[in-house]
């Protein structure tokens, strides 16, 4: 009769109590996202992802105390459900994984292309303005794909070099035909960051992408060793608890019984 091992015991529950732990992360994230978005109007293209984070979080959590429970009492019906858990999250992992791997030259040629399409800046619509403007100051860049001849005539003050960076190699000056949108008091104002936006955005792109497969793959690999443990453990309690012998009776005398009074 197998006995189960308790240091493999203890390391399942551990398993299960950073399972847990990670469950609670994405349940927090989720309600900080809820509380900090839910009055601002892009909240409704939020909505969704909230959700999941939400569903996410409080069903690892469930199945994570489903795991612990069935360890600690070595009951099999909760390591069953557990398992049947990790399988299903850790299919549905693999081929999200390998969506994310498959869509993302897609994503990424979508994005160029939509960009492109409000080529030139200076007569695109003034909320992608807006986005522009918004990229250059963060991200110290000038135009989308050709620096700041995206602009034109028209050079957006975002797209100037800041004076930290007048004696680095990311400014270049501008044509002479060029102009700003306000009046230069300086020769030195001319200077504007010679690094387009996009190539920076693609690198950003590729960084959260990396980010998201890594992350996807971690879990599926964390979900097939929650599998994999919970198979041996229940290997072990079922060893443990053999099936009861059936019991066959060879008793050769007949069974009793009793005469019925007939009277005729």
């Amino acid at each position: 009769m197998a006995k189960v091992n308790s240091c493999f015991k203890g390391l399942f529950v551990f398993f299960n109590i950073l399972f847990g732990i990670a469950g609670g992360v994405l349940l927090t994230l989720g309600i900080l996202a809820h509380s900090f978005y839910h009055d601002h109007e892009e909240f409704s293209s939020m909505f969704v992802g909230v959700v999941v984070l939400y569903l996410m979080g409080g069903i690892t959590m469930a199945i994570s105390f489903l795991g612990a429970y069935g360890a600690f009492k070595e009951k099999k019906w909760p390591l069953i459900v557990f398992a049947a858990s990790m399988a299903l999250g850790f299919c549905g992992l693999l081929r999200a994984g390998t969506l994310v791997i498959i869509l993302r030259p897609e994503v990424k040629s979508e994005t160029e292309e939509h960009f492109r399409a409000i080529l030139p800046l200076d007569e695109a619509a003034p909320e992608f303005k807006q986005v522009a403007d918004m990229l250059q100051t963060q991200l110290k860049c000038c135009g989308l794909f050709n620096g700041y001849q995206d602009w034109r005539s028209s050079i957006p003050d975002s797209c100037r070099c800041s004076r930290w960076d007048l004696e680095s190699d990311k400014c270049e000056r501008v044509e002479a035909a060029m102009r700003f949108d306000e009046e230069l008091d300086s020769d030195s104002q001319q200077l504007v960051y010679k690094q387009p936006c996009f190539p920076i955005i693609e690198k950003y792109m590729d960084r959260y992408f990396n980010m998201a497969t890594g992350i996807i793959f971690g879990f599926a690999f964390l979900a097939l060793m929650g599998l994999i443990m919970s198979v041996v453990l229940i290997w072990y309690i079922k060893r443990r608890d053999p099936p009861a012998p059936m019991i066959f009776s060879f008793n050769q005398d007949p069974p009793k019984y009793t005469q019925l009074y007939n009277p005729s």
